[in-house]
């Protein structure tokens, strides 16, 4: 199933638009000095791969990798939320946006039982 690259980009500015609002993020963010834009990039190569319905067990090491701090459990329940609300407000079919939030579910729940 392709999916609209668009929409990914779309869901990945809109998504961050709202995780730098949360004081949470924006402290994260500083302290590791991360390059938004950068980040942002590669979120749109994951997701776009998450949402084509991958298997996302097959990244569960690049996800570790990519997240070699701590995932603290409040942070990923505000960025969880965040994630959901947004692929729900993006203009994906309805299967895209399941096929999402169940992968990406997955990939979290995985870090947090690192």
């Amino acid at each position: 199933m392709a999916v609209d690259q668009a929409l990914i980009d779309e869901l990945v500015d809109r998504f961050y638009d709202k995780l730098m609002k949360e004081t949470y993020f924006q402290q994260l963010f500083a302290e590791r000095n991360v390059d938004l834009e950068h980040l942002k990039q590669r979120q749109r190569v994951f997701l776009r791969k998450l949402a084509e319905d991958h298997d996302p067990e097959e990244d569960t090491d690049t996800v570790y990798s990519s997240h070699r701090f701590d995932v603290q459990k409040e942070g990923s329940e505000i960025w969880m939320n965040l994630m959901e609300e947004t692929i729900r407000e993006v203009n994906f079919p309805e299967k895209t946006k399941e096929t999402l939030i169940k992968n990406i579910k997955f990939l979290v729940n995985q870090l947090l039982k690192k």
